[in-house]
C-alpha cells in the first residue's frame, strides 16, 4: 500500500511540474515546426540519436535561444527574429552543432554560418506560414 502511495505521490508531482512548466506562444510553436521540418534540420539529425549515443551522450534538441516575445516564451533574450540551435546532450555538457534563425518580417529560415559570419537562407515548408500568420 505504502508503494502504491509513492507511486501516485510521484505521479501527480511529475503531472504538475509539467503543467507548471512555461509553454511557447503559438507563434514560437510553429517556428519550431518551421525549423525541425526543414531538409537542412532533418539533414542533421539523421541517425544523429544513435551517435549521440554512442558517444555517451543522452539525446539531441533544438532550443530556442531568443524571440521576440521572451517572457510568452522559453528563451533567454528579446531578438526580433526565432533563433534556434540543434545541439547534442550529454550530462557534462550541450555542444551546439547548427544554428536556424527564423525572421517573422522576411517570412524566411536561415541557417546560421558561423565560419563566415552570414546567415544563409534555406528552404522550409512555405505551407506553415500560413500557420504562423494566422494569428
Amino acid at each position: 500500500m505504502k508503494k502504491m502511495l509513492f507511486l501516485f505521490f510521484i505521479l501527480g508531482s511529475t503531472i504538475y511540474q509539467s503543467k507548471a512548466q512555461v509553454k511557447e506562444s503559438y507563434k514560437a510553436q510553429i517556428a519550431y515546426k518551421i525549423v525541425e521540418t526543414s531538409p537542412r534540420c532533418k539533414q542533421l539529425t539523421k541517425g544523429l540519436y544513435e551517435r549521440v549515443v554512442k558517444n555517451g551522450g543522452t539525446s539531441y534538441g533544438v532550443m530556442l535561444e531568443s524571440s521576440p516575445n521572451p517572457k510568452t516564451d522559453p528563451s533567454q533574450e528579446y531578438s526580433k527574429t526565432y533563433n534556434f540551435n540543434l545541439h547534442e546532450s550529454y550530462t557534462d555538457r550541450m555542444p551546439v552543432i547548427a544554428r536556424f534563425v527564423f525572421d517573422p518580417k522576411k517570412q524566411q529560415l536561415y541557417e546560421d554560418d558561423v565560419v563566415n559570419a552570414k546567415l544563409v537562407a534555406i528552404p522550409f515548408d512555405k505551407k506553415l506560414l500560413l500557420l504562423f500568420n494566422q494569428k
